[in-house]
């Protein structure tokens, strides 16, 4: 008797599984990097871009040099996302954000019971975790100066000691660092080492502000809206000619992260960009952000019989600027969040009133607290 015949199809999962991951392989090497993320045509920032993709191809220490906002980290992703560990950890710390006790146990971690409330079982810092990647130290210039010998001894013998241990933990990393200081003045000053801007420095990359490519606000500012819109999941406005005029006739002291969050305002308000920037601006600065100077002559003041308010609104901005770096013990990056400005202007700030010797004072004060 000739019973029941079962066909059984024969699967080959191995030629499945090969097609899949030539998609993933596809699909991963589609993905752009940050680098082909920014936007614009300017032959300066043109010249930045490239000038990162060819040092992404060697683990040579970058600096990055720019104003508050240019996009720093930006770069600092698309050099990690074209090098050869573009799969390895990217760590980021921002050196001006955190106190000094705090950046010590950020940066090289703990053993268990080092301190009071330290976590059972310790914890890795940053420098380790980057290890095999690599570390973004943002705000490079803001780096206590009894802290930097401790860094050039990572970066020189390729070791750290987390804090309460002392036996050294082997770590390899690229690094690239950021700041917005001039760090050659800041070692004349005797705020940086030489030796650790000597290693930090081996190659650097100029970013430009914002106001030193405006002819790239009409597409800055469109893939920025779309970006948001796609965000928020809302339509994107249109701006129109005179919104591309008012946004190309302002100075942008907080440049590109300043322009982004304009956009966003008018995204989620409906109100146009002059509007946001006379509401942002005015008031603190006495000058009306789109009265450009006239052939080197001073920009447009307030009206006479705003003269005395103004004086007011200065003297207030003076006093709360020093009550930010009393209460920050000089650290900028702090004051400046405290303010709601960007540091780059806070720095404009204590020039125009003065106080730049107040920042040292106030530091020196904490410094001996300590």
């Amino acid at each position: 008797r000739i019973g029941t015949l079962l066909t059984i199809p024969i699967f080959r999962p191995r030629a499945a599984h090969s097609n899949a991951a030539t998609l993933v392989a596809e699909s991963t090497a589609q993905e752009p990097s940050k680098l082909d993320c920014v936007v614009g045509k300017d032959p300066a920032l043109v010249e930045s871009v490239e000038r990162a993709r060819q040092l992404s191809k060697s683990n040579v220490p970058v600096l990055l040099l720019g104003e508050t906002g240019v996009g720093k980290e930006v770069f600092a992703k698309g050099i990690h996302d074209c090098g050869s560990a573009k799969s390895a950890p990217f760590v980021v710390v921002n050196c001006g954000g955190l106190s000094r006790e705090l950046l010590a146990t950020e940066l090289f971690g703990y053993a268990e019971g080092s301190f009071t409330g330290a976590r059972r079982g310790g914890m890795m810092g940053k420098i380790e975790a980057a290890n095999g990647g690599t570390l973004f130290l943002d705000e490079l210039g803001e780096m206590p100066l009894d802290m930097q010998p401790h860094l050039l001894r990572v970066l020189e013998e390729g070791e750290i000691y987390r804090l309460g241990e002392n036996a050294p933990r082997k770590v390899k990393f690229r690094l690239i660092t950021a700041t917005n200081r001039d760090l050659r003045k800041e070692v004349t000053d005797g705020r940086f080492r030489m030796d650790l801007y000597y290693r930090v420095a081996v190659t650097s990359i100029r970013i430009p502000p914002l106001r030193d490519r405006l002819s790239d606000i009409p597409v800055l500012s469109r893939a920025l809206l779309d970006k948001l819109a796609l965000h928020h999941d809302v339509p994107a406005p249109q701006l129109s000619a005179a919104d591309l005029g008012d946004l190309a006739s302002y100075s942008w002291p907080g440049n590109v992260r300043e322009l982004r969050n304009v956009l966003e305002s008018m995204l989620l308000t409906g109100e146009r960009p002059r509007a946001i920037i006379h509401t942002d601006e005015p008031q603190v600065r006495g000058i009306r952000p789109f009265d450009a100077p006239m052939h080197g002559t001073e920009p447009q003041m307030f009206g006479i019989g705003e003269v005395r308010d103004s004086r007011r609104l200065e003297e207030a901005e003076r006093e709360a600027i020093l009550s930010a770096i009393d209460g920050s013990h000089g650290n900028m990056a702090l004051a400046a969040r405290s303010l709601g400005i960007a540091k780059s202007t806070l720095y404009l700030k204590l020039k125009k009133f003065g106080l730049d010797a107040l920042v040292e004072r106030a530091r020196e004060v904490h410094a001996k607290g300590h």
